[in-house]
């Protein structure tokens, strides 16, 4: 059984203007999977629907075998953590307290954090490289210091006990809404590193929206590519990387170089 099955989904936001049409793809536990496609593809709509947030016009999205509407908000978020494209902080958290947040559905009642709870909460900020800045306040960091934090927030929220568990967290998926785009090249890197890191060691399965193409297809083992909302591309990064597969989704002419990438060289003219 697959760990997330979408079939045949659809939605749209409004009469005649179809965001998603028909799509169906299954993920397997341990993947790290790059979701890409150009502006208003339907990128983020898929990730609601994926969440929870919504629900699919037509079609079905189970986790685990069960359908993920069935599941109530806070169970969920014990096996899902979204880091979303875009979040407002005006409230002058600590980087550390918002990083505890991610225990949140963990918890009936306000409590004091546990030992264990403050130690697996610095190492994951350890890891994301934002220990430095837990006395911080959220407000007074940059955007891509403030990505790492959340990053190590839903890390937490998804991996509770730390990276001391050994319990692996077969159950536990991480969707990143382009939660890099702040980052420098050397930062993204880091960050993918540790992701597959913890996708090799825990099993933590791992889906993200992503518009820096080098880095999805340098770090992932699996692209799904949307355009007009539709599933248009589905496969190994080695194997659709072709310059038909640049010039249907993104409309741009590539330079393919063997054992090495691609180069973009110009868009497409009509």
């Amino acid at each position: 059984m697959s760990l997330v099955s979408v079939e045949k989904a659809s939605f749209a936001y409004k009469k005649g203007v179809c965001a998603l049409n028909n799509i169906s793809f299954t993920v397997e536990t341990g993947e790290h999977i790059a979701l890409i496609g150009p502006n208003g593809s339907g990128k983020t709509t898929l990730f609601n629907l994926l969440a929870g947030f919504t629900r699919a016009k037509t079609g079905s999205i189970t986790f685990a075998g069960v359908d993920i509407q069935a599941y109530s908000p806070p169970e969920l978020a014990k096996h899902l953590a979204l880091v979303p494209q875009r979040v407002y902080l005006n409230f002058p958290y600590t980087c550390l307290e918002t990083v505890l947040m991610g225990l949140h559905p963990y918890h009936r009642h306000i409590q004091t954090e546990s030992a264990q709870a403050l130690q697996s909460a610095q190492t994951l900020m350890e890891q994301t490289e934002v220990w430095h800045l837990a006395a911080q306040f959220v407000t007074e960091i940059s955007g891509g210091e403030l990505q790492r934090v959340l990053l190590a927030r839903a890390l937490l929220q998804v991996l509770p006990q730390g990276l001391a568990s050994t319990d692996p967290p077969c159950h536990r998926v991480l969707l990143l809404d382009e939660a890099f785009s702040s980052l420098d090249i050397a930062a993204r890197i880091t960050m993918m590193k540790l992701l597959n890191t913890l996708r090799a060691v825990y099993g933590l399965t791992i889906i993200g929206i992503h518009h820096d193409i080098p880095i999805a297809f340098g770090f992932t083992q699996r692209i799904l590519a949307l355009s007009h909302g539709s599933l248009v591309a589905d496969g190994k990064p080695e194997v659709i990387g072709t310059e038909a597969f640049f010039a249907q989704v993104f409309s741009v002419h590539v330079e393919i170089i063997p054992g090495k990438g691609f180069l973009f060289v110009d868009t497409l003219t009509a």
